[in-house]
């Protein structure tokens, strides 16, 4: 009888890593390209519906008269802007965005650190609230 049966060995740790990440990475372009076929249906369907909008004489003339109505707005709000004290504010609100940018990239940080070191995916606030702690995960186009 012959002993050559249909038996694997044994994955070991380092071919089972690399199986799940192959199977993983699949996973992955398969999302991917389920979302840009969806993409592809929604520009299409708004499409539609845009033209819907566009054919339609009364809406295509009040939204003519909205446009008018904006440029004034816009021009007026411009001139408001452009006073001295208005400038100042603007300033301070960016600086202030600025700054709640660089507290959340830190808090981010922080948290990250904490959940690495303590294992936990929650903490309590200030007011007792337990707060999840949620990793946030993309995709991007490489800069090359």
């Amino acid at each position: 009888m012959d002993n050559t049966t249909d038996q694997t060995q044994p994955e070991s740790p380092d071919q089972k890593k690399g199986l799940d990440i192959v199977n993983l990475g699949e996973m992955i372009k398969r999302y991917l390209a389920d979302i840009e076929r969806l993409k592809a249906q929604i520009r299409e369907q708004k499409t539609m519906y845009d033209d819907a909008f566009s054919q339609d004489a009364t809406y295509h003339e009040n939204d003519q008269k909205v446009k008018d109505l904006t440029k004034t707005r816009t021009a007026v709000k411009q001139k408001i802007l452009k006073t001295p004290a208005l400038e100042a504010v603007t300033v301070k609100i960016n600086s202030y965005k600025d700054e709640l940018k660089d507290a959340q990239s830190a808090l981010s940080g922080y948290l990250q650190e904490y959940y690495r070191t303590s294992g936990s995916h929650s903490i309590e606030n200030n007011q007792g609230e337990l707060l999840e702690i949620v990793p946030v995960y993309k995709l991007v186009k490489r800069k090359e």
